[in-house]
């Protein structure tokens, strides 16, 4: 199973326009060095956060894509929503804050949730609980994220593979056991690394996130979310080595072997 972090950046992408910082400098020179904003997809029509780049992504992938999962409703979460214009089903899951948001952005830019031509289903999911859908089972788990009431990531049972994505996350992640037992021993653990250092409440930083991994045990980890403020990618590709880890740190469209 093909796992594709489509877009590994943060909120303002690299390079962040009006920037002069080393990330973007470089980014503008070389094409590699970009980050769109975070967005993924798993084999079987699975997409993960639309993102505002989400057009692109979608280009380059060129899958349909049949479910669509929301950890919170976030500008870069979210805004690239109604790009999914060009597939007549799918199926939106998530929080009932971001199902709200999904409606909303559909019926401003697409004129209505469900045209005659599109048939939209959303779904609202709870925190803590698991759901059976279609094959596989889904968990939605609550992580603390400030500025957003509720904001959350989800761990995917697909084939006997477990797929855990931690979407936004402060490090308060670190101390939360049944969340931390829930991922441990994924397959695949999707982490964010947005910040050098951590931000209570609200970001990951380098250190704790490769914690993560280990508190975890996850047998593969790719580390995605990464600002442009963050250090450059051969840095943070030492750091991960370094630390013994089994994973890397994603580029744009990286994928894996589930």
């Amino acid at each position: 199973m093909k796992v594709v972090v489509l877009g590994s950046g943060s909120y303002s992408g690299t390079p962040k326009p009006l920037c002069t910082c080393e990330n973007c400098s470089r980014a503008r020179i070389n094409p590699a060095l970009r980050r769109t904003r975070f967005s993924l997809y798993i084999e079987g029509g699975i997409l993960v956060d639309p993102s505002p780049d989400l057009h692109y992504h979608l280009e380059r992938l060129n899958k349909r894509i049949e479910k669509v999962f929301i950890t919170h409703a976030h500008f870069d979460h979210i805004a690239g929503f109604p790009e999914l214009q060009v597939f007549r089903e799918v199926d939106v899951y998530s929080h009932r804050q971001a199902v709200e948001m999904a409606r909303h952005l559909s019926a401003i830019f697409l004129g209505g949730a469900s045209p005659e031509n599109r048939d939209w289903r959303y779904h609202e999911l709870e925190f803590g609980r698991w759901y059976e859908i279609e094959g596989m089972r889904v968990y939605h788990f609550r992580t603390v994220h400030k500025s957003i009431e509720n904001s959350g990531g989800f761990v995917f049972e697909i084939r006997g593979k477990r797929i855990a994505v931690t979407g936004d996350t402060g490090p308060e992640i670190l101390e939360d056991k049944d969340t931390l037992k829930l991922i441990e021993g994924a397959d695949l653990l999707i982490a964010e690394m947005t910040h050098r250092e951590s931000i209570p409440g609200t970001h990951l930083g380098v250190e704790d996130a490769i914690k993560l991994a280990e508190l975890t045990d996850a047998s593969y980890t790719l580390f995605a979310h990464i600002s442009h403020s963050n250090y450059t990618h051969e840095v943070l590709e030492k750091r991960v080595r370094e630390s013994g880890i089994r994973g890397k740190v994603a580029r744009d469209f990286t994928w894996i072997e589930v």
